[in-house]
């Protein structure tokens, strides 16, 4: 704090006096230009930085690419946070002025370790958590804290995710309490149409059945059973089949889409008709009388 208060009473000196402006000016100029340099330094540091670890993971070649993204992020961020707090110290000792100092001499490091610290720590803590339990990593598709998305990158501090229409959400690590990971375990397509009661329901499953033998055989991202559940429900109006198909993970919404459209198309060509509601309206009253006054307006 004294060296502080030493600068700031030499530069008012300075400033009072003409003969020391030029000097003066002379000198923070050559304190921007060292600034800048550093600034370069540490881009350059990060950089080979960031190359080196790339490389390193990489050797380990039992890892899934998945993994090798996630832990890539995670020391990107790292580095990323620690040449850049050096990058300010060594600015500011540019300028003669000690960060330590300042913040001892001004009460600020026991306001940050009692409020902003303890949030600090809880997110590097429950981000090391979820990088060794391997509960996401970048390119899943999580739903976490009820947003759902694909994880873009996680953090020492934050994870991003991103929903399928493009928001990104930026959660705190700390403040992560439920995370559902669809991308672990295979999904399942359940596939549901509905006939008419006086359809041929025979015919209609077993040309579900075709219809979904012929995807599978086409399609990789069904990598399970193609089964027919049969009818799953007798409605108002129709009587609901129902099918699934294992397929790869996040891939089943696709597979549903695909097996509806065809299923349409092949009971189309067999004349097995897929209901759509009705209404029937009553008319209550004398209809000859509204009939009059209409023809009486007119």
């Amino acid at each position: 704090m004294q060296e502080s208060l030493s600068w700031w009473k030499q530069f008012q000196h300075d400033l009072v006096d003409p003969q020391h402006v030029e000097s003066l000016l002379v000198g923070v100029g050559v304190d921007l230009i060292r600034v800048i340099v550093l600034y370069i330094i540490a881009r350059i540091v990060i950089r080979l930085a960031l190359k080196l670890t790339r490389r390193l993971l990489r050797l380990h070649s039992r890892m899934d690419k998945r993994r090798l993204d996630t832990l890539d992020s995670l020391f990107g961020n790292i580095i990323r946070y620690t040449v850049f707090f050096l990058f300010i110290v060594e600015s500011l000792a540019v300028f003669h002025l000690n960060i330590a100092t300042l913040l001892a001499g001004a009460g600020v490091v026991g306001l940050a370790v009692g409020f902003g610290a303890q949030g600090l720590i809880k997110d590097l803590i429950t981000g090391l958590f979820i990088l060794f339990e391997d509960q996401y990593g970048v390119g899943d598709t999580v739903q976490i804290n009820g947003f759902t998305g694909t994880v873009m990158s996680i953090g020492v501090r934050l994870t991003r995710v991103q929903a399928w229409t493009g928001e990104i959400e930026i959660i705190p690590n700390g403040q992560i309490a439920t995370v559902t990971n669809y991308s672990r375990t295979n999904s399942l397509a359940v596939i549901e149409v509905g006939i008419a009661y006086g359809a041929n329901l025979g015919q209609a499953m077993k040309i579900i059945e075709d219809v979904l033998a012929r995807l599978k055989r086409e399609e990789a991202d069904i990598v399970g059973d193609v089964s027919m559940s049969g009818v799953q429900e007798l409605r108002e109006s129709d009587v609901l089949i129902r099918a699934t198909a294992v397929c790869a993970p996040t891939k089943q919404a696709g597979i549903q889409r695909k097996a509806q459209q065809r299923i349409k198309e092949a009971f189309d060509e067999a004349g097995i008709e897929i209901p759509f509601a009705h209404r029937t309206v009553v008319l209550k009253g004398d209809v000859s009388a509204l009939n009059g006054g209409n023809h009486h307006a007119g």
